[in-house]
């Protein structure tokens, strides 16, 4: 997947969702809203830009978090450390997210393509790291397209749902599905969203990035849900033939590996 691509999947929405808030934000493509929280407070802002030479993306959150030291959250990977070797995602899971469920490959097809680690930091108003944690990314393709595995320790100033969700109870875990649309704009401020286009995202509704050499829209697909204090995704802009259906069935065969 080539950096744009991986921008806009990502994160890091999460990490969510993805996924931005005023307080806190969604990450990517982590991204991630919050349970009952007002919807104004559900979006975050992506913005890519270069983490050093080898980089593939960088998401950076601004609003004020809860708590008031942590301002921003910043997420990046290393494509030079990615693997493909499947079996090199344990020695990974165990250092970063032990007990984390993943799968070869999903019985509608989707391999294991890729992973990496991805780095995100909690930064306060002079842009200094408060703290960090690290999850794991695998990339499952195909026929060409990608969708991808996204899980994170959980945290607690973060928000991981939507009240513009659906919810399906699968193994006794509430999990939630949704297609957000996004319009991502330069950074530059040569083009600005319309005033209907910034309520919606004033009230969740969608998500507005910058960081693009031009507009651009896309819609995410995201089925997400916590489990053993972990938080998963499961999420594309490209999403070929899956339904809403296969998305949960991907979800399922995560929650019962």
């Amino acid at each position: 997947m080539d950096d744009k691509n991986l921008n806009r999947a990502i994160s890091e929405t999460l990490h969510t969702v993805g996924d931005s808030l005023h307080a806190p934000a969604e990450m990517k493509v982590r991204v991630d809203f919050a349970r009952n929280a007002a919807p104004r407070r559900k979006m975050r802002s992506w913005k890519r830009t270069a983490v050093a030479l080898c980089a593939v993306f960088a998401v950076v959150v601004t609003g004020a978090l809860a708590g008031g030291r942590i301002v921003s959250w910043s997420s990046h990977s290393y494509l030079d450390q990615k693997w493909s070797d499947f079996d090199r995602t344990a020695s990974s899971v165990q250092k970063y997210v032990p007990g984390m469920k993943y799968v070869e490959s999903f019985e509608n097809g989707y391999t294991f393509d890729k992973g990496w680690e991805n780095t995100t930091a909690k930064n306060d108003e002079s842009n200094h790291a408060v703290e960090t944690f690290t999850g794991i990314i695998l990339n499952y393709q195909k026929d060409g397209a990608v969708v991808s595995l996204d899980v994170d320790p959980l945290q607690e100033d973060a928000t991981y749902f939507s009240p513009f969700d659906t919810v399906r109870e699968i193994g006794g875990l509430e999990v939630h599905y949704r297609e957000m649309h996004q319009i991502f704009l330069p950074p530059d401020g040569s083009e600005k969203p319309t005033a209907e286009e910034q309520a919606k995202r004033d009230a969740g509704e969608i998500n507005i990035g910058y960081g693009s050499d031009q507009r651009e829209e896309n819609t995410f697909y995201r089925v997400c849900w916590i489990e053993d204090d972990m938080s998963y995704s499961i999420y594309t802009t490209d999403p070929g033939s899956l339904t809403e259906d296969d998305f949960f069935q991907m979800a399922q065969e995560i929650i019962g590996a």
